[in-house]
């Protein structure tokens, strides 16, 4: 259910008024489009404003170096192109590993997020985000498609969602052909582009007959890399009901969100969520997508132009912590890890791409912020607590809604049981919600006792159907929500969450001097790996250097290691250059003595303490 930068055919001569604006600065006091002053915040309201604001800027700038959804460059020697190439390696590998294997029952690729996951065939550099720069006088339309009942979101047998989604890939070739925007009416059959979950057929070496056409259509539209990437993408390119994506977004409003507000979509397909925002949220809001499937990808963009889609994966993406006021969407799930070096510490994050989608989001959202998103059952209900735990430590759960098995079968060709999960970002210092989830409990059900999260043991009203023991697309036996989603049972178990609990940002959110790394500047250094720029610990993540973050007493440690290691590199350097024998000399008695001088404070490189850090 599901991102490359966009190819350069895609960019555009930009229009009068257009300029270069980052993306994270907030509107100022004196703008005349400023709204009239709200209410004060009460105090600790505003320490953890502040507290906030310390924190959130992070690594916000590299959000200026990203490309907009309208494509247009604006910063020279940026390059951007779905051609650029992505290094094998250990250092930067694939995002994902094909090795599947099974977590707590879970089958492998087993995905209804509104993103492909799979691994990218070609992934580039950032670029940079173009902001219209509007006036009251002048002021752009917004560009941003509108999804209505008339456009028919999900409807259809497989065959004729390939068949939508050909003719959209059709029209897409067309418009970055023409170098030109979508027109209203190649908008409305972009946004009918489901992706290829559930239609393997497809991409068969000998397709059944009924799919022979469209397979052989797939071979002369994509190009060998966009077909890889569709191929790899059926086992879970499912994309999100409108009525559950409505139902999200009203969850939203009645926690008390309101327009202007930042807005992060980390897994996001052709982009549902944006297309059915409600009206009254969209008016000064800013969106940020990602999506790694370059086709899907490429279709958001020319859907939404005015938000700011990455067209990469979530883990390559450079996003500010602590930062969105909300995120949304429908995460991928499936038992396969995720590569992402700035988890290094943590690695039971990355085990699963769901847990790591959950952690990462969480950690992009500011204190005092919601997020909503749809996840497999086993977030919830799998025997291994370490998610769970990971994210109650930081966050509360506002309240979950358990979908029937049926859910997403019209509109993906799935049957999966999945979860609303609402949580909301702890403000430092705030006490933990009583509202237990972490463990599991007994329930009863027609074909025996199962075990599920204590949450729906205590609201069993919460789940949209009844509890089973029965036969699924994976397997049998497997406990599954079974029913039929309806309208007025989801709205009702929206309208059981707690309203008025969003804590709104009262300060603006300017993005700190954090910008891009030379490439001759970051060659030097491996993905991951430690580096001091400016006086700081920093670590290499992809294409740019991020805050290391590190507790003092690891601090002190890194930094010796970095000065050994770069006196071993001169040693090296030395040599290979075939330095004159005084310079060797002076080599090594420099790498003598960083060393000498570490162990002194530290012990031993190979010491246990050392090797942790």
């Amino acid at each position: 259910m599901a991102s490359t930068p966009y190819e350069r055919r895609g960019f555009r001569r930009p229009p009068r008024n257009y300029a270069q604006l980052d993306l994270f600065a907030s509107r100022t006091a004196d703008s005349t489009k400023e709204a009239a002053p709200e209410t004060a915040a009460p105090e600790t309201e505003a320490a953890d404003a502040r507290e906030e604001d310390a924190t959130c800027g992070e690594d916000s700038q590299a959000l200026a170096d990203a490309p907009s959804a309208n494509g247009r460059p604006v910063a020279q020697g940026t390059s951007a192109g779905a051609d650029a190439p992505r290094s094998p390696g250990a250092s930067r590998g694939p995002p994902v590993r094909t090795d599947l294997r099974e977590e707590d029952g879970l089958p492998g690729g087993v995905g209804d997020s509104d993103r492909r996951v799979g691994i990218s065939v070609e992934r580039g550099p950032p670029a940079t985000i173009v902001r219209g720069l509007e006036t009251e006088e002048e002021k752009a339309p917004a560009r941003d498609f509108r999804i209505t009942n008339a456009h028919h979101i999900g409807e259809g047998s497989l065959r004729e969602k390939a068949l939508t989604n050909i003719d959209a890939i059709r029209i897409l070739k067309e418009i970055e052909s023409e170098n030109r925007d979508a027109t209203q009416a190649e908008q409305a059959v972009l946004a009918r582009y489901t992706g290829w979950g559930a239609m393997a057929n497809a991409f068969r070496p000998y397709p059944p007959q009924e799919w022979q056409s469209v397979a052989h259509q797939l071979r002369e539209l994509l190009t060998e890399e966009e077909y890889a990437s569709a191929r790899a993408s059926t086992p879970n390119a499912h994309f999100t009901s409108p009525l559950v994506v409505e139902a999200m977004w009203q969850a939203m409003r009645r926690f008390g969100l309101r327009d202007g507000a930042q807005i992060l979509e980390p897994s996001m397909g052709v982009g549902h969520f944006f297309g059915l925002m409600p009206d009254d949220l969209v008016p000064g809001s800013r969106r940020t997508g990602v999506e790694l499937d370059s086709i899907t990808a490429r279709i958001a963009q020319r859907l939404y132009p005015d938000s700011t889609i990455f067209a990469k994966g979530f883990e390559d993406t450079p996003l500010p912590d602590n930062y969105f006021d909300a995120a949304i969407g429908n995460i991928p799930f499936g038992n396969y890890p995720v590569y992402d070096p700035a988890y290094r510490r943590q690695p039971a994050l990355t085990r699963t791409i769901h847990d790591y989608f959950l952690a990462r989001s969480l950690d992009k959202l500011r204190p005092g912020g919601v997020m909503a998103v749809v996840t497999s059952r086993y977030t919830m209900d799998k025997q291994d607590s370490t998610i769970r735990r990971h994210l109650a430590g930081h966050a509360d759960l506002v309240g979950a809604v358990r979908l029937p098995n049926t859910a997403f079968k019209a509109n993906a060709g799935t049957e999966v049981t999945t979860d609303i999960l609402f949580l909301q970002k702890r403000p430092p210092g705030a006490a933990a919600s009583p509202n237990a989830w972490l463990d599991l409990a007994p329930f009863e059900t027609p074909d025996g006792t199962v075990p599920i999260n204590e949450y729906f043991v205590r609201h069993p009203e919460m789940m949209l159907g009844e509890m089973r023991l029965e036969g699924t697309m994976y397997r049998s036996g497997e406990p599954t929500l079974a029913g039929e989603l309806t309208s007025a049972r989801l709205a009702q178990a929206i309208s059981s969450l707690p309203g008025g609990i969003f804590i709104r940002s009262e300060r603006a959110r300017a993005p700190p001097d954090m910008s891009p790394a030379a490439p001759t500047d970051i060659t030097a250094i491996k993905d991951g790996a430690f580096a001091e720029r400016g006086g700081a610990l920093v670590v290499r993540i992809g294409e740019r250097f991020e805050p290391a973050n590190l507790p003092d007493w690891v601090a002190g440690r890194v930094r010796g290691m970095l000065g050994v290691r770069d006196a071993v590199r001169r040693v090296f350097q030395t040599q290979l250059e075939d330095a004159p024998e005084d310079q060797i000399i002076e080599a090594r008695q420099r790498l003598n003595a960083d060393y000498d001088a570490f162990a002194r404070r530290f012990g031993p490189v190979s010491s246990r303490e050392n090797v942790k850090a």
